[in-house]
């Protein structure tokens, strides 16, 4: 577990990196105030002060790798040198898949991607809501929060629509309800469940991800009615509305920024062989 007093010198390291590149990083907050296992992060200090940060991320048998060095420490072999050790962690336990993640316009991520033998697999997008005025005119889509009859599907949704591996979906959606049900929603058409959506609610600010419907339903208006509803429901109490979505074309891209989202930056993901 890690200490408040580590975790805070993450977050300060993160604001330096950020703003010497203008880029975001993945850290995957949520994730770091709850860990359990020592051997998921790995902290590189100078004379009591954070110089670099690895976190490994798992889901099921996939995880995924996001760090950073201070600018003032790099090109010196200090972020291979996290990188290894979370390598030779990762050995002790069965991996499916591991993918690192770069910030999109990250000079320095791209350089290190160079250097090693991973592959780009695709690339998440962040949007950000402009407010703007959405109708939802439409009875035959609701919106339910999830319950444990809904697990099942949800992995269905997981494995079919984003290519998880389901027992990697499985672990997740488990541990999930595990810690809290709360927004996970299931979406509903004509007394069907055909989709699902994720919100979760920070610091004055609600994000919105895992947002997928069943392809057969897709392409009838039903997820772009779903996410109105959603975000017109989280507008009741915030302005600050953003949307991770891995989007493969600029169809999918277009649905949500006719909902009013726009993307502001971009986090790629590159596949590690297994070794």
């Amino acid at each position: 577990m890690l200490t408040s007093t580590q975790l805070q010198d993450i977050k300060d390291l993160q604001n330096v990196c950020e703003d010497f590149e203008d880029i975001n990083l993945k850290l995957n907050w949520e994730m770091l105030k709850k860990r359990k296992n020592d051997q998921d992060d790995f902290l590189l200090y100078r004379e009591d002060r954070l110089i670099g940060f690895l976190g490994i991320y798992g889901f099921g048998d996939s995880y995924e790798i996001c760090g950073m060095i201070h600018p003032h420490f790099r090109r010196q072999h200090m972020f291979q040198e996290l990188f290894q050790k979370a390598l030779h962690s990762l050995k002790s336990r069965p991996v499916n898949t591991l993918l690192l993640n770069v910030p999109g316009s990250s000079t320095s991520g791209k350089g290190f991607i160079s250097h090693c033998e991973a592959v780009y697999d695709f690339t998440e997008y962040e949007m950000k809501w402009n407010k703007q005025e959405l109708v939802s005119n439409s009875d035959s889509v609701i919106i339910k929060t999830a319950d444990e009859q809904d697990i099942e599907t949800i992995i269905d949704l997981d494995e079919t629509c984003f290519g998880i591996v389901r027992s990697d979906a499985e672990s997740y959606t488990k541990r999930i309800f595990e810690e809290s049900s709360e927004g996970n929603l299931m979406i509903i058409h004509d007394e069907k469940v055909v989709g699902k959506i994720r919100v979760q609610r920070t610091d004055n600010k609600s994000f919105i991800y895992g947002f997928a419907v069943f392809p057969s339903f897709q392409g009838k208006g039903i997820g772009r009615k779903a996410l109105s509803q959603v975000v017109m429901q989280e507008s009741k109490w915030t302005d600050e509305i953003y949307l991770d979505v891995a989007a493969a074309n600029s169809k999918a891209l277009n649905l949500y920024e006719s909902s009013g989202f726009q993307t502001f930056y971009s986090q790629e993901y590159y596949q590690f062989p297994i070794k």
